[in-house]
């Protein structure tokens, strides 16, 4: 029998609003499978471990009136934009524990679905044509587990660039051109013309 996916929205954009549902839907609801779908507005996400000072550019963030947020989850920060969407998987934790690869599979057939070359890449990365377009982080609370992530549709590149301290490790320097070369935008892929919110629309369906 199909298990029924129940789908949920906050309304918001408000990154401190959207990360305590989310936080709330894996706490409370313990029973089910759920999918959300939303988005931040001009925003730096940290990891749970990180160190916040040394992940952003505090003048440029403080500049450009950008909200900084910590999430309950690890990994690495990142920004977020109206260009940007955000999912959330919270389900059972299933007989492979927390495999990050029985969340991202699914993403990367809604992408490939889309004619897109996607491929999920290293330990939480989905890449199409060698270029990131999603990065992935989860945590566990008793039986559940969060499995969350970034769809880079239209987002600003230079605006990841100006707001986070780069690693070097990733990018030659923190010009907008480095940047650039690394993360990829969905929509400059797609074969045919299509808009986030028509994007939006289409993941809420092949996902459910």
């Amino acid at each position: 029998m199909e298990k029924t996916v129940q789908y949920l929205e906050t309304h918001s954009q408000n990154p401190y609003y959207n990360l305590a549902f989310e936080e709330y839907v894996l706490c409370h609801r313990t029973q089910g499978d759920y999918l959300l779908l939303w988005q931040n507005d001009n925003t730096i996400v940290v990891g749970q471990n990180q160190n916040t000072e040394a992940e952003i550019n505090r003048a440029f963030v403080e500049q450009h009136h950008i909200n900084v947020v910590r999430r309950s989850t690890g990994g690495g920060a990142v920004y977020h934009d109206l260009g940007n969407l955000n999912y959330s998987f919270i389900t059972d934790v299933g007989d492979d524990g927390i495999s990050i690869r029985r969340f991202t599979e699914p993403v990367v057939a809604a992408l490939r679905s889309l004619g897109l070359n996607a491929e999920a890449s290293g330990r939480n990365d989905i890449l199409v044509e060698g270029r990131k377009v999603s990065g992935t982080a989860q945590r566990r609370h008793g039986g559940r587990i969060l499995h969350h992530g970034t769809l880079l549709f239209d987002a600003n590149p230079g605006m990841v660039a100006g707001a986070l301290n780069v690693d070097p490790e990733k990018f030659r320097s923190k010009s907008t051109k480095s940047v650039r070369s690394r993360i990829g935008n969905i929509r400059e892929f797609l074969p045919t013309d299509m808009d986030l919110p028509a994007f939006w629309e289409y993941l809420k369906k092949f996902f459910a």
